[in-house]
């Protein structure tokens, strides 16, 4: 039973959004009103999370990026993230003084939420959501806040991460990370 439940809970989870799909062609806005525009980062694998300055597992979130960055820069990996609160471009600027990512951080409206992260209408979903693309920017993989694969997130990014590298590296099909159904 608490299988089935993972399972719905995952199948849920990817009917949000479905991937792979192309970026859309957003900017993701600056506190200075510059754009991060991701066509920039074609042929890096680029990790977009879209956050609310006050989640806590969000600020995890951002401090794992930050070692991403760190640990896979110059393999052709790029982080970026955006505030998607209701005040985001207020809370953004004291959210990076706080906890300065060294990566590109803005902040986006609603509509531009709902259009980057594929939200159905009428759906709220949970955040830190984790958009995983490819060198072609392509969105490769989804994931919600509430999605099982953020129970272990390091060990699920650095895996897609990797993955998506190694993809890019020797042109395979990067394989969708799972989390692991829990011991019986």
């Amino acid at each position: 039973m608490l299988r089935r439940c993972l399972l719905l809970t995952c199948v849920f989870s990817l009917a949000f959004a479905k991937t792979p799909r192309p970026f859309p062609n957003i900017a993701i806005q600056t506190p200075d009103r510059k754009g991060i525009d991701l066509k920039k980062y074609r042929g890096k694998i680029v990790l977009v999370a879209l956050f609310a300055t006050s989640c806590d597992e969000c600020v995890g979130v951002i401090n794992l990026m930050s070692k991403l960055e760190r640990d896979y820069a110059a393999r052709g990996f790029q982080a970026i993230a955006a505030a998607v609160d209701d005040n985001a471009a207020y809370t953004v600027t004291p959210f990076i003084q706080r906890y300065r990512p060294p990566f590109p951080v803005g902040f986006l409206e609603k509509e531009a939420l709902i259009k980057i992260a594929d939200i159905p209408p009428g759906q709220r979903p949970f955040v830190p959501i984790l958009m995983f693309i490819n060198q072609t920017g392509t969105i490769r993989f989804q994931y919600y806040g509430n999605d099982p694969f953020l129970k272990d997130v390091e060990k699920g990014t650095r895996a897609i991460v990797t993955g998506l590298m190694n993809a890019r590296d020797t042109g395979q099909e990067p394989q969708r990370v799972v989390a692991p159904a829990p011991p019986k």
